[in-house]
């Protein structure tokens, strides 16, 4: 176990560029702020007159891209407007920046694409969690289509919808626990959605593994990439191939993969 990042005390001497959402009556589901030591994890924030609970004082935490912080007590409605904030920087999160080297998430989902391919080579597929549509593009250039795009964020299928390869694609906003399109999939694939607690909590994976399961068609493929329990994966799905991605061998960050045929 290694200890990555704590909560710096000291504020920084230079001067802070903070952005903030400014929604009434309402404490910021995003806050955004430049000139942080590098690793600041957590900060606190004084909100002025009215507060969560007339709470003044809130700690909001960092989530994903460093700088763009969260409150550590956020609601489903907080993390919905967060990632509409995301979208705006989202696909750069998910490049590398230096040009000619492809970011870790791209290299992921080649993999998981070459995985996949040796047991199913095209068909319909149904991305969870889809965001911008990234990672689903890939797939779609790669055969499988048409594409059906589901995410809790106006702001990421916003952007989705601009990619060329997905004009062709379904777009629905819609929370994962709450699915039912009354249709079946070839394949059904989720990009680090699974295991993260901005989308749903560990005791309602059950509920999402039956989801997924009842949109799959019969020997219909399911693929995930993320950290997860993969022993509660089995109860619903054949296990075909699973084990760990080495997404950085440098900073010691790896992540689970498990591609099932359903029962």
């Amino acid at each position: 176990m290694k200890l990555s990042a704590y909560y710096k005390k000291v504020l920084p001497s230079g001067k802070l560029k903070i952005q903030y959402e400014n929604i009434k009556n309402k404490r910021p589901a995003w806050i955004k702020v430049e000139g942080l030591p590098s690793g600041t994890n957590f900060i606190k924030i004084h909100l002025g007159k009215k507060g969560k609970d007339g709470q003044r004082i809130q700690f909001y935490k960092t989530y994903l891209p460093e700088g763009l912080f969260i409150p550590i007590d956020y609601t489903k409605e907080e993390m919905q407007r967060f990632y509409d904030k995301f979208a705006e920087i989202y696909d750069k999160e998910l490049k590398s920046e230096r040009k000619g080297t492809k970011g870790q998430n791209i290299l992921a989902a080649e993999f998981l694409i070459k995985k996949i391919k040796k047991h199913i080579k095209e068909g319909e597929i149904l991305d969870l969690g889809a965001g911008t549509g990234l990672i689903t593009e890939m797939f779609v250039k790669e055969g499988f289509s048409p594409a059906t795009l589901i995410d809790y964020s106006k702001g990421m299928l916003n952007k989705a919808k601009r990619r060329n390869n997905l004009k062709n694609a379904k777009f629905i906003k819609e929370d994962l626990r709450n699915l039912n399109l009354k249709k079946k999939y070839d394949l059904v694939l989720s990009f680090f959605s699974f295991g993260s607690s901005s989308y749903f909590k560990k005791e309602e994976l059950e509920k999402i593994l039956k989801i997924a399961s009842k949109h799959l068609k019969k020997k219909g493929i399911f693929a995930v990439l993320g950290h997860m329990p993969l022993k509660e994966f089995k109860k619903y799905f054949k296990e075909i191939d699973s084990g760990i991605y080495d997404l950085s061998t440098k900073n010691k960050f790896y992540t689970d993969y498990f591609i099932g045929m359903k029962k």
